[in-house]
């Protein structure tokens, strides 16, 4: 059985978030959304509301750091750093967004929820943390052991930073968390890029938008691979 729908007090008041709850009163899965930088929760608190996922209870976090220089919005990194004029989403992650993340998922384990029943979907900087925390921490059980893997992540112009200290140095080690990996051209997608993330994860499913830049889905088009994406054969997909 699923564990316990998360509320407000589920997590410790040092994480800000906006939980939306399923239209079911029993949610067979938890949705975790990570904005980009410069953003907070509240973009995609809307998405959730938006998508409206029958039996997925949704939790979008907001970065725990806020950006320097009296700019506006969050950063999941630890500094900033700039290339040219224009801020990095590459940058170091363990002590603000990987820890948020793992502070996040620990709760909702302690609640009953599976690692499988447990997705991830981050945009620019917010998919880098995912994959920063993934690459670092996993689940508390080895990669290679049955169950251990989180239901799916789909990442959004998000790649394998270069920051990242990984736990999955060979074949036996990659994780089993399915990854559906989205950009278009010009962007931080590369094949390069790509590679890196298959040499760590073994379900990854490219999709490469016919336009310049990895900003979020313009269209149903776009759309349609991220809601049908089947993140594993026990939990199907996401529901839509």
């Amino acid at each position: 059985m699923p564990g316990s729908p998360p509320t407000s007090s589920t997590f410790p008041s040092s994480i800000t978030c906006t939980i939306v709850p399923s239209p079911k009163s029993d949610p067979a899965n938890v949705l975790i959304l990570l904005h980009s930088i410069g953003d907070t929760q509240e973009g995609f608190a809307n998405l959730a509301k938006s998508l409206n996922l029958p039996e997925t209870v949704c939790i979008s976090l907001c970065a725990p750091k806020t950006l320097p220089f009296g700019l506006r919005g969050y950063q999941w990194s630890e500094d900033v750093i700039f290339q040219g004029q224009d801020l990095s989403l590459d940058a170091k992650f363990e002590k603000a967004g990987s820890r948020t993340l793992k502070t996040v998922v620990a709760k909702l384990m302690a609640e009953g929820w599976k690692s499988r029943e447990i997705f991830f979907f981050g945009w620019g900087q917010g998919a880098i943390c995912v994959f920063d925390y993934l690459c670092r921490e996993g689940t508390d059980v080895p990669q290679t052991t049955p169950g251990s893997e989180f239901g799916g992540v789909v990442s959004i112009g998000g790649i394998v930073g270069s920051e990242v200290k990984t736990v999955l140095t060979d074949e036996a080690n990659k994780s089993n968390t399915p990854v559906l990996l989205c950009g278009g051209r010009n962007g931080l997608v590369t094949k390069k890029a790509e590679d890196r993330v298959k040499s760590l994860f073994r379900d990854v499913e490219t999709v490469k938008w016919d336009r310049d830049g990895d900003g979020m889905m313009n269209d149903a088009k776009e759309a349609t691979p991220v809601m049908k994406y089947k993140y594993h054969p026990a939990v199907n997909t996401i529901p839509h």
